[in-house]
């Protein structure tokens, strides 16, 4: 009998990787996840499962990726990018955790509201007696107007915007590429203030999708804690707000509004519109799709 290569297929054992953590994202780390859950998607008894965990499989056919996209709840399409080897395994996993929160509702505003309560002295601070809707107001108005002021300062007119260009405006912040690191982005800070300094490693030699997103958060948190004009206007919040705000920042900056309404007029509405978008401001697809859900909302 031939032996059959180890990993003849690559991106089939990314796939199966890829399944794997995301069920346990599913989970929240209350279940122990084996390979057999995996393969239980598709029905695989153990023999068929080890085949496909060590790219011994091929799964590419549609109707199977498409069950596997029923049982996870997720988007087809990324389980596509994921089999044609076009999206990594942590691009995939970013994506499926999905780009954080544009605004506070829900679940989350929910359990602040608890925790704010129970224990109001922690959130007060140098604030005073601020009221949970001051303390925790977004302020989308002033983020947006720190983007405007950063990309009209830029000079930006046409989609994409290139991060390296926005990073160049402020020289104490600097981005690198790093072949080495095990981690999507390493952020190191120096000083503080006015001298705060901050240098981003991003994984590979190439600036994907989601990492433009993470350097894009990174930018806005060092311009809130150097006191950067940009950001001047807006109020000093708790962790939980500036990360929300963050990736607010990186969503409106990377797909300001006033570029979206310019090439949704000139995209060809009798194909994929999402996929068009995200092609054109080199953002995923997962990215663009909530990007659109906050500018319906918004309308900026």
């Amino acid at each position: 009998m031939k032996k059959i290569a180890e990993n003849r297929y690559p991106h089939s054992a990314t796939l199966f990787k890829f399944c794997k953590e995301a069920l346990d994202i599913r989970y929240e780390g209350n279940v122990k996840v084996i390979d057999q859950d995996v393969g239980a998607i598709l029905g695989y008894d153990p023999a068929d499962c080890s085949h496909w965990k060590k790219g011994k499989k091929n799964i590419r056919a549609l109707s199977t990726l498409r069950t596997i996209a029923d049982h996870l709840s997720i988007d087809e399409r990324l389980l596509i990018d994921i089999a044609a080897g076009k999206v990594g395994f942590d691009e995939a996993v970013f994506e499926y955790r999905g780009y954080g929160a544009f605004s506070l509702n829900g679940r989350t505003s929910e359990n602040l509201k608890k925790e704010f309560f129970k224990n109001p002295s922690r959130y007060q601070g140098e604030n005073g007696r601020l009221t949970f809707e001051e303390l925790f107001d977004i302020d989308r108005p002033s983020v947006c107007k720190a983007v405007d002021s950063i990309v009209s300062s830029g000079k930006f007119e046409e989609a994409p915007i290139y991060v390296p260009e926005i990073c160049q405006i402020f020289p104490n912040f600097t981005t690198v590429a790093d072949d080495t690191l095990t981690t999507p982005v390493d952020v190191k800070t120096e000083g503080q203030g006015a001298d705060l300094r901050v240098t981003v490693r991003y994984s590979g030699s190439e600036t994907l999708p989601y990492l433009r997103f993470l350097v894009a958060r990174e930018l806005f948190k060092y311009l809130v804690n150097s006191g950067n004009l940009h950001v001047a206007h807006i109020r000093t919040c708790p962790e939980e707000v500036l990360d929300i705000r963050a990736n607010l920042f990186a969503g409106l900056l990377l797909v300001p509004g006033k570029m979206l309404r310019k090439e949704v007029e000139k995209i060809d509405t009798s194909h994929d519109i999402v996929n068009q978008l995200a092609e054109v401001f080199w953002v995923s697809k997962a990215m663009m799709n909530q990007r659109l859900r906050d500018y319906m909302e918004n309308l900026t």
